[in-house]
């Protein structure tokens, strides 16, 4: 072959490539949606809490966009209703924790009458799953296929280990007489199944290798993936046990009130940590050109704010950084928990179901 023929060749070639190179640009994005439980904007480094620097998140918030006043509801259930469905409690009925309005046939079953971005993005052809605490009121289980979660891994008490075969009973640690342990020796059920736990085993830590492993299946499918991770913590430090690994052992009791501040922080420099592994996760199967991370609370902080129906039980943290999310830092626009739906089903270029009106707006 001549000089000159090589020379067409290759030029021939590399042409080719250019239409694949520009087809892999619209692969919609992976999305990793966060939601830490009960944490108020002031109990993070990036708001100014100087014992809790949380590094990844800061650098995530300046590196993406950080909606510094973003809204939620004061208290968990009805949050996490409006995060899925991207409807406000006037639709979904979902008022507070313990009350809701029944739906149109007088069942609490949510995700028959409100479609949730599970399903949605599903059906766009993400693969999906959920970790963590789901705590939805009386909703349908995400085990569930009308809810949209292909996996699931979860913290659960004895109300859904009742519902297993034989009814197994959790053998490890309880938080008080009733409670099971979220964070060390903790009750989990993994697509049907209890994982056995052990008293060094740390909730927060098993739900992040669960993800991670989900990530890595995904990525070698070649499907993109929808990762939610509404997170045990901080919620409190709980009683019983230290509630992270960064600080103390796993056998040690709560100890006197006065700690009780120092481990709150510390878990959520913890929560900062597992942030930054799936961010690494991200890195080592080479999708981070193409993941798009969402990080917020479902409300303020026990205690000093949950509950509250005032700035400081509703202001919650906001970030979005990834793949095409522009270097924005901090800006002031409102949102809220709302907006997240259609945000993911643009992402995702799924379609909203004819006739399904949302309270929030695409970002």
């Amino acid at each position: 072959m001549s000089t000159l023929h090589r020379s067409i060749l290759v030029f021939f070639v590399l042409l080719i490539g250019i239409p694949t190179a520009s087809m892999a640009a619209n692969v919609p994005p992976n999305l990793i949606v966060m939601m830490a439980d009960d944490l108020s904007s002031v109990h993070m480094g990036l708001h100014g809490d100087q014992n809790a620097p949380t590094p990844n998140l800061t650098r995530l918030a300046h590196e993406g966009a950080w909606f510094r006043t973003c809204w939620a509801t004061p208290i968990c259930s009805p949050s996490r209703a409006q995060i899925m469905t991207g409807r406000y409690a006037s639709r979904t009925g979902l008022w507070s924790n313990g009350f809701s309005t029944p739906q149109a046939d007088g069942s609490n079953d949510l995700f028959r009458h409100h479609h949730s971005f599970g399903k949605l993005v599903q059906q766009a052809g993400y693969a999906t799953a959920v970790a963590g605490k789901w705590h939805v009121g009386g909703a349908e289980h995400p085990s569930e296929p009308i809810v949209g979660f292909d996996e699931y891994c979860l913290w659960e008490g004895q109300r859904e280990l009742d519902k297993l075969p034989g009814g197994p009973k959790h053998e490890g640690a309880f938080e008080d007489h009733s409670t099971t342990s979220r964070y060390w020796h903790p009750c989990i059920i993994k697509n049907h199944k209890v994982v056995p736990t052990k008293p060094e085993d740390f909730g927060p830590t098993v739900f992040t290798d669960f993800l991670c492993d989900f990530m890595e299946r995904s990525v070698q499918t070649g499907k993109p993936f929808l990762a939610y991770y509404p997170m045990v913590a901080p919620h409190g430090t709980r009683q019983g046990h230290t509630t992270c690994p960064i600080y103390g052992t796993p056998g040690e009791m709560a100890g006197p009130k006065e700690v009780l501040p120092r481990r709150f922080r510390a878990l959520n420099d913890y929560i900062d940590i597992l942030v930054g592994r799936l961010e690494q996760k991200a890195t080592d199967l080479g999708v981070m050109d193409r993941t798009v991370f969402i990080f917020c609370s479902d409300n303020g902080t026990a205690v000093t704010a949950k509950s509250r129906g005032v700035e400081r039980g509703c202001r919650v943290p906001f970030i979005v950084y990834g793949a095409g999310i522009e270097k924005r830092g901090v800006t002031e626009e409102l949102c809220d928990l709302a907006d997240i739906l259609p945000t993911l089903t643009d992402f995702a270029g799924a379609e909203l179901p004819a006739g399904y009106d949302v309270d929030g707006r695409s970002l």
